[in-house]
């Protein structure tokens, strides 16, 4: 597969080259450098220069190179008015005519990492062949930094205490600096982890041991990158005992149950003593009423 694609590549050149017979009346002219971001479309761009006005376009090639030649399934061809592509991320933008200029562009989709390095325009046209180079440049950002302490709770004053700032998915390379509260640089007190992942990018992991103080327990790491972007997270020890929060819960739910309990006994007491109350005035009645019947029949035979 090598072997047919370099074959193609030379047969290609030297169709272009064919063209070029009494003199050259094109130039090519490209950006030295563009830049790509990872997983976004990058653009890269170039422009043809003419002195004839209406000249023919015959072949064009964009192709990544490497020791002058077309590597990887980069190469991208234009001929017999249409485009074709070895890899489907690869495409042309739209191609502007302006007088006797021509504006190109290689269109990069969901950039990696493996896509940085220099690329080659080469165009034959009725009036000559021309070639130029551009470079892609491609970074990552990193992702926000996250500051993890051993130990995490209960630090007491004058404790070691290890600080472990992470960042993921960045390139290229970058460093990490901390710096205390008062913005005192301690990055020559850490030791940095750059670790390579599979698609080229790289995961940094950095660890500093401090003293802890509560008077000094703010703590910054800081995510820099060639260009000097930043990345930042802060990390406040906790000096003292941490509060038993699971405690305070189960101590708040006893208490609520007692509450609500008592109430509820106090409840069932009134309901007892208002029907022991209702009980005996109904006794007491009834007894008042008999003691009448009795008093009348006694009145009653008395008189008899």
């Amino acid at each position: 597969m090598a072997l047919s694609g370099m074959l193609y590549w030379a047969i290609g050149i030297a169709a272009i080259q064919a063209v070029y017979c009494q003199g050259n009346f094109i130039k090519v002219e490209c950006d030295p450098e563009n830049q790509g971001v990872y997983s976004q479309q990058a653009v890269l761009n170039c422009k043809v220069v003419s002195i004839k006005k209406d000249f023919q376009i015959i072949k064009m090639i964009w192709c990544k190179v490497e020791a002058d030649k077309c590597v990887g399934k980069t190469m991208l061809t234009f001929e017999n008015g249409k485009w074709s592509a070895e890899d489907a991320r690869f495409s042309s933008g739209a191609l502007e005519w302006n007088e006797k200029e021509l504006s190109v562009s290689l269109l990069v989709q969901k950039t990696q990492v493996s896509d940085q390095g220099s690329y080659r325009f080469m165009i034959s046209t009725d009036t000559g062949y021309e070639k130029g180079n551009t470079y892609l440049r491609v970074t990552a950002p990193y992702s926000v930094p996250v500051i993890s302490s051993v130990p995490g709770i209960n630090i007491e004053d004058s404790m070691p205490v290890t600080l472990t700032c992470n960042a993921s998915g960045g390139y290229p390379p970058g460093q990490i600096h901390w710096f205390d509260q008062l913005d005192s640089n301690w990055t020559k007190s850490s030791a940095l982890s750059t670790i390579p992942t599979q698609d080229g990018r790289f995961n940094l992991s950095s660890v500093f041991t401090t003293t802890a103080s509560s008077s000094m327990a703010l703590y910054k790491c800081v995510v820099v990158n060639d260009k000097m972007d930043k990345q930042r997270a802060e990390y406040q020890l906790t000096i003292g005992p941490e509060k038993q929060e699971g405690t305070k819960n189960a101590t708040t739910i006893t208490a609520v149950f007692i509450v609500v309990g008592a109430l509820a006994a106090g409840i069932l007491i009134l309901y007892i003593y208002r029907r022991q109350s209702r009980g005996n005035t109904w006794f007491q009645a009834q007894q008042e009423e008999k003691d009448e019947h009795e008093k009348t029949m006694e009145e009653g035979e008395a008189t008899g």
